[in-house]
């Protein structure tokens, strides 16, 4: 399908969402249901694009979706039939119609698959054959868009574009070369490219940097950025600014153009009466050079390394923290390793005392990084100044969830899970921290009672990047197998966890309020009658028969202090490095 003039460019409309708002103020309540209820307003808005210079139209359909129109189906169709009826009133003898379709957002994937494709062939049965998919941060929905649009109409024409914020990542932490790495391949992606969160500057920035692979490239950056004026959401860019950075944009080799929020039918009149002075001249795609992967150096040791966990205090009081840890310190150990507020209970930052040790007492420290509190922004901020205090070694996890009880008041984040994260910190990696690199570590749950799945996440980790997996406590024979068979079909380290029994009591609260551990009862049933000194006899002894089980494949060992017995674990570390 030819959609090039002679020019060589399509040149796209502007953002319908926005300027419906600001041409109606305060009657535009959800702009998709405006095709039902004012048709003649998204009629003439479409036309006054057209007649601005627009070669493509994108049908007002962005969010006509169950989930984000918190509509029934039939209602989301009838939006889409009338939206491609709006825009056939609109367009000129010469103007292409794309179906424009934005991500579904809703936890249950299958479900969002299914009803992307039900609506991708509601547009097929309305004659569009052009489908611009916008505003997607991960690569895999888009493949498998793409290739389902081509399943069913095989001359259509199909564009993907993700979002990128100015410093190059999506908001699930997806670098922009990460995500076309991931679809230059896909066959049935005729163009592919970025639109939205950034202004026309940074996008500049955005075409720069990545490489394309030579395939057509469609961008389509905000008017700038969004500002409250008099109550009122407005973009200040105008039209003349904007239109100078897309010839820059241009001149990158760029033949798809257009506008996302904020672009009005006067910045696509100034962009079309700019390209004009381009006309005649090639602009040829620039391959980038790609710099080497860089991979954080693998330590090497003369014995098993020995990661100990040490609880993060619940007050302001640092003084037991900071002796235990010099304590184990001194015991051996190679880390301390401080979770990021387990179950959900606020505790003193698990970064700010893993660069106090390295600091202050040139402990090596091994902080958990959750995706619970932190979104993309703040995550990065942590990162850096994480480099800054030579804190080196990650430990992510996706973390445990804010108790049910109290998410009215408090908010998880969760914005990604613990392999996007890696991910994410992967792709750091080769850019802003390529002169020292972070060893990213995760988590094994030896202990699944489907290990089959758990084994296939361990996978997925080491594809983004965590070079160690530290495991949930082995207690049994059967956690031990499961070590053993993570060795075989992994190629990372993996170090096993050990956390030793203090008291029945202790063994009853760790089998009836820890999820995913369980103390076999021949263990419990040692500690019923000891007191606390044979108690603490007995959790060395049980801890060691554990590390026993695993001693000839672990690669390491990860020690949990349990009720803050550094005591104890100091023990054990000696006796380990006996």
């Amino acid at each position: 399908m030819n959609l090039f003039g002679k020019s060589g460019i399509l040149l796209f409309d502007g953002a319908m969402g926005t300027y419906l708002a600001a041409k109606y103020e305060g009657s535009v309540a959800r702009c998709e249901l405006e095709n039902i209820k004012n048709p003649q307003r998204v009629i003439d808005a479409h036309r006054e694009y057209v007649d601005a210079g627009a070669d493509a139209i994108k049908t007002n359909t962005f969010a006509a979706n169950t989930f984000s129109m918190a509509a029934d189906m039939e209602t989301v169709l009838q939006v889409i039939d009338a939206g491609c009826d709006c825009a056939k009133k609109a367009a000129g003898p010469h103007t292409h119609i794309f179906a424009s379709m934005g991500p579904i957002l809703h936890a249950d994937q299958q479900r969002c698959d299914s009803e992307r494709r039900a609506i991708i062939d509601r547009f097929v049965e309305n004659g569009v054959k052009c489908f611009l998919f916008e505003t997607f941060d991960q690569a895999p929905v888009l493949a498998d868009a793409a290739r389902y649009v081509k399943s069913v109409a095989p001359d259509s024409y199909v564009i993907t574009e993700c979002s990128v914020a100015p410093d190059l990542y999506t908001q699930s932490g997806v670098s922009a070369q990460g995500i076309i790495d991931d679809l230059h391949e896909v066959g049935e992606i005729d163009a592919y490219g970025f639109n939205c969160i950034c202004g026309p500057l940074h996008m500049v920035n955005v075409v720069r940097s990545t490489d394309f692979y030579g395939k057509t490239i469609s961008i389509m950056p905000n008017a700038g950025y969004p500002t409250v004026v008099g109550g009122r959401t407005v973009f200040k860019s105008t039209p003349d600014y904007f239109a100078e950075q897309l010839k820059k944009i241009r001149r990158e080799g760029v033949q798809i153009l257009g506008g996302c929020c904020g672009t009005t039918p006067e910045h696509i009149r100034a962009v079309k009466q700019a390209l004009k002075s381009m006309e005649g001249q090639a602009y040829p795609y620039k391959p980038k050079k790609k710099g080497e992967t860089v991979h954080a150096e693998r330590k090497s040791y003369t014995q098993k390394p020995i990661a100990v966990e040490l609880d993060s205090p619940l007050d302001a009081d640092h003084s037991f923290f900071v002796q235990a840890a010099k304590d184990l310190h001194a015991a051996g150990a190679d880390y301390i390793t401080i979770a990021d507020c387990p179950i959900g209970r606020a505790r003193a930052d698990s970064s700010m005392l893993a660069a106090m040790l390295k600091m202050q007492y040139g402990i090596e420290a091994l902080p958990h990084l959750t995706c619970r509190d932190r979104n993309l922004n703040a995550s990065k901020a942590l990162l850096l100044g994480l480099s800054m205090q030579k804190v080196r070694n990650l430990l992510v996890v996706t973390g445990d969830p804010i108790p049910s009880n109290r998410r009215d008041e408090i908010k998880s984040v969760f914005q990604f899970n613990s392999v996007l994260y890696a991910d994410f910190i992967r792709d750091l990696n080769q850019t802003v921290f390529a002169d020292k690199p972070f060893t990213i570590m995760g988590a094994l749950n030896v202990n699944a009672q489907n290990f089959d799945a758990e084994l296939a996440k361990a996978k997925k980790k080491e594809k983004a990047g965590m070079t160690c997996l530290l495991t949930q406590p082995v207690y049994d024979q059967r956690a031990a197998d499961n070590l053993a068979r993570a060795k075989r079909e992994l190629s990372v380290d993996i170090w096993a966890g050990i956390m030793p029994v203090v008291s029945y009591r202790n063994a009853c609260f760790i089998n009836n309020e820890l999820a995913g551990i369980e103390i076999p009862q021949s263990v419990c049933e040692r500690f019923r009658d000891a007191d606390r000194e044979q108690a603490a006899g007995l959790a060395v002894q049980t801890a060691l028969d554990a590390a026993k089980l695993v001693c000839g494949v672990a690669d390491g060992y990860y020690l949990i202090t349990p009720l803050k017995r550094a005591d104890i674990v100091c023990e054990i570390i000696k006796e380990l490095r006996k």
